[in-house]
């Protein structure tokens, strides 16, 4: 079923009318900004209404900034020369995580490059591209004036003055030594009925801001990652699982499960025993082997093989924690879940996300000085540590093909691809060594899955005339 238009829901839910629609729709061609920015600034919609259906409809947590404190000492990490690039801003650090408010949350392509850049893992979350602008525009303010916290809001009333407690902070711009407080817009009886169907849960009056920036609730929530190449059952744990407001995110094949990993951290994965490309028996072993995953719980499903003893096998040998057999019953599987998550482990350290920098960094400067057995000895020291990095695979992989270690070579640059299927480096790598092996389909499959990775039309069409030559 495609996806209904925003404008076509909210017209629906009687929210808006079909002029302000039109309005709304012309200042979007004009202005080139996304409709839900739009309607927050002409005040049809709220900022936390317009953020939280867009988070429910991406599957990613949503963040209002009009309701939260930043600290700029975050844009140390992220400058704000790479938020203004990429339309981001920086939250606060939760976990080992950085949250990061961006105004196109899916592109997993750019989530990958900031980590790269920052050397920090990041939990991305959905926020208007009108307030991720604003939220710039002020940082730039507040630095020239020497304020160091601001509190973003991109739909303000003008003439309105504060209710008692409802005040909020904000940058003043260059000219203004003292923050004028403002009042946080209440939203109307009829959007507060459809937002609560919408988001699932009952509203009540927005919480005051915490006196040192701490987001909202929503943003705390917990993500499951479910995986399984069968869409029904993949349906139904999805289904069970948001009954319970768990944030679900789905994948239905190995490479797929793997990526998303990465891109989530999630606090708990279900995975399916069997799946396309990779196995859920291979993908629990290398996240169980990994000190940067292993914390992550992960319970294996299975309709092929049962029992007791197997199930004892599976954890045994894959450091499963726990094993479900199919069918199962939903409260049973619900309950498995939770019981996992009251005692899932604390995740891995910061500084040992650092030391597999390190050993990523030591492991380059070896291999660019053809010290070739060092370079290989600090790349495994890493990939002890990050199972699943696929720089410190790449790497290692390059390093095997110099030593003439042509399977070695192989297997790792195949690890490198299943965790970032869109490493286009290790794609066309892997594709001549194939080649050089007279290995033709395997190669024929590389460039095409290199042909999917590019969007460089030029490169495309090189691909293209090679593969024509390799068929």
């Amino acid at each position: 079923m495609p996806k209904r238009e925003l404008g076509e829901i909210l017209l629906e839910a009687d929210l808006i009318n079909p002029a302000q629609l039109a309005e709304a729709l012309g200042l979007q061609r004009t202005f080139g900004e996304r409709l839900a920015s739009v309607l927050v600034r002409q005040h049809i919609l709220t900022e936390k209404f317009a953020v939280t259906y867009l988070g429910r409809q991406l599957g990613v947590p949503p963040v209002d900034l009009s309701k939260i404190e930043i600290d700029l000492s975050l844009l140390d990490v992220v400058p704000l020369d790479m938020c203004e690039r990429n339309l981001v801003f920086p939250l606060r650090v939760e976990g080992t995580r950085l949250q990061l408010a961006m105004s196109d949350p899916m592109d997993h392509a750019l989530v990958s490059e900031i980590e790269f850049k920052t050397g920090v893992r990041l939990a991305p979350m959905i926020a208007l591209e009108s307030s991720v602008k604003n939220a710039i525009l002020e940082a730039r303010r507040a630095l020239k004036a020497g304020v160091r916290r601001i509190t973003p809001n991109v739909q303000r009333p003008r003439d309105a003055r504060p209710a008692p407690g409802t005040e909020t902070v904000t940058a003043p711009a260059p000219s203004t030594p003292q923050t004028a407080p403002i009042k946080i817009v209440p939203l109307e009886e009829k959007e507060r009925a459809v937002f609560e169907t919408l988001a699932g849960a009952p509203l009540v009056a927005p919480p005051l801001p915490a006196p040192q920036g701490r987001v909202p609730a929503v943003e705390e929530v917990v993500t499951i990652l479910a995986v399984d190449d069968d869409e029904q059952i993949l349906k139904l744990m999805e289904q069970i699982l948001q009954a319970r407001r768990y944030r679900v995110v789905t994948a239905s094949a190995g490479r797929e499960a793997l990526t998303r990993v990465k891109e989530t951290m999630p606090d708990l994965v279900v995975l399916d025993g069997m799946l396309p490309e990779v196995h859920g028996f291979e993908i629990c072993r290398q996240l169980k082997t990994s000190e940067r995953f292993r914390h992550i719980p992960v319970i294996l499903v299975s309709a092929v093989h049962i029992g007791w003893r197997f199930a004892a096998d599976v954890k045994e040998k894959y450091g499963a924690d726990d094993y479900i057999e199919k069918p199962f019953e939903n409260a049973e599987f619900l309950r498995r879940v939770e019981t996992l998550l009251n005692r899932a482990p604390a995740g891995l350290s910061p500084a040992s996300e650092a030391a597999a920098r390190q050993h990523l960094k030591e492991g380059v400067i070896a291999l660019k000085q053809d010290r070739l057995d060092e370079a290989i000895a600090a790349f495994s020291k890493g990939l002890a540590i990050d199972q699943l990095g696929d720089l410190l695979h790449y790497y290692l992989a390059m390093t095997y093909e110099k030593r003439d270690m042509v399977f070695h070579a192989i297997d790792h640059y195949e690890r490198a691809i299943q965790t970032n299927p869109e490493f286009y480096d290790a794609i066309t790598a892997l594709a001549n060594l194939y080649q050089k092996q007279e290995f033709w389909r395997k190669a024929v499959e590389m460039w095409e899955l290199a042909l999917a990775a590019t969007k460089d039309e030029a490169v495309r069409a090189r691909i293209k005339d090679h593969l024509l030559s390799l068929l």
